[in-house]
């Protein structure tokens, strides 16, 4: 069973969409959830999110695209309704359905999962996809549909979850675990390897996936044990907090006001449409817990954590050079786990 929340391409005038959406689903001890918002409705850059899962082989797919507006920005495909959309939105609409046909065919004819086959997909619907007129900008930045991705692969067994991150850009993969909280599992193409100072800088990207210039996929492979929870986020979610840490408090503090998944996913946009400058999206998956009472009850003890540590509590009118202190301290606490799952740092 696949299970997208909707079509790459929607059918209808993009105009009339709303600009948000929000989707749950649950199978056995698998409690899904995705959320998107645009802050354009209708000329969103981020691709609504990919939630799959192959009932057959349990095999289950989390992915989020972020197209890159500024090296992106020039117009690519015109829709049925006459709108102008730009290469940036092109870009990650075609690598989301490219995503969905690679994971179609790894989890339903068992081609490998490697980074190389999905590469291969994305090339060849990126060269086949409407690019537009040569724009008269040209320059090192300058790209033809460009996007990130961030997508996880996961399979649950009998000993556990073995997952395998994908990336390219800053969209990044995490993993949230009851006893320990949030951990990422990529790392942002930038030259900057800090989080926080990623946050204070926002560098540009080193490598993106695109259509006319060569692009690496980065992978990373692990294990954890049941019960888990898996997500994948562009940076409309986790980009304008005060520190990494906050990201994990918007996630734990709206678990803990819902009632079920779809509840859960409805309270994260609420948090995050009014308090980001970006579109935002967002796919997770919450493996090994019962239902979701449980899932819930798993990072109580966690939220009441991060709350006594101060991860909250940004310095009320002292001035920047304090919330910088603030920053600081918490992030040097925080970072070690937080860091523990990542791959290392490429030479």
């Amino acid at each position: 069973m696949i299970i997208p929340p909707r079509p790459a391409f929607p059918p209808g005038p993009p105009r009339s969409r709303p600009g948000r959406l929000t989707w749950s689903a649950a199978e056995g001890r698998l409690q899904v959830l995705v959320v998107w918002t645009e802050r354009r409705p209708g000329h969103g850059e981020d691709a609504e999110p990919l939630a799959a899962y192959h009932r057959p082989t349990a095999n289950g797919l989390l992915a989020v695209f972020d197209g890159s507006g500024g090296s992106g920005a020039a117009p690519a495909w015109r829709g049925p309704d006459g709108v102008t959309y730009t290469g940036a939105w092109t870009g990650a609409r075609v690598a989301r359905l490219a995503t969905e046909c690679w994971f179609q065919r790894v989890a339903a004819h068992g081609e490998a999962d490697s980074p190389a086959h999905l590469k291969h997909g994305l090339r060849t619907l990126l060269h086949a996809a409407p690019a537009g007129a040569r724009s008269k900008i040209t320059g090192s930045m300058r790209r033809v549909l460009p996007t990130t991705l961030a997508a996880v692969r996961y399979r649950a067994h009998a000993e556990g979850v073995h997952w395998q991150a994908v990336w390219a850009g800053d969209s990044r993969s995490y993993a949230l675990l009851p006893g320990s909280g949030l951990h990422a599992l990529t790392r942002d193409d930038t030259r900057e390897d800090d989080a926080l100072v990623q946050l204070r800088q926002d560098p540009p990207m080193t490598n993106v996936i695109c259509a006319d210039r060569d692009f690496t996929l980065s992978a990373h492979r692990g294990e954890f044990r049941e019960p888990c929870v898996l997500l994948a986020a562009t940076d409309g979610f986790f980009g304008y907090v005060h520190t990494p840490a906050q990201f994990e408090c918007l996630l734990l503090d709206t678990l803990g006001r819902a009632r079920d998944m779809g509840g859960w996913a409805e309270l994260l946009r609420r948090a995050i449409q009014p308090a980001t400058g970006d579109d935002a999206s967002l796919s997770l998956a919450a493996l090994g817990f019962e239902d979701f009472g449980q899932l819930r009850a798993a990072f109580t003890e966690r939220h009441a954590d991060l709350v006594r540590g101060g991860y909250l509590d940004v310095p009320p009118g002292d001035g920047p050079q304090a919330v910088r202190g603030w920053q600081e301290r918490t992030w040097e606490t925080y970072r070690p786990a937080y860091e523990k799952f990542m791959p290392e740092v490429r030479e």
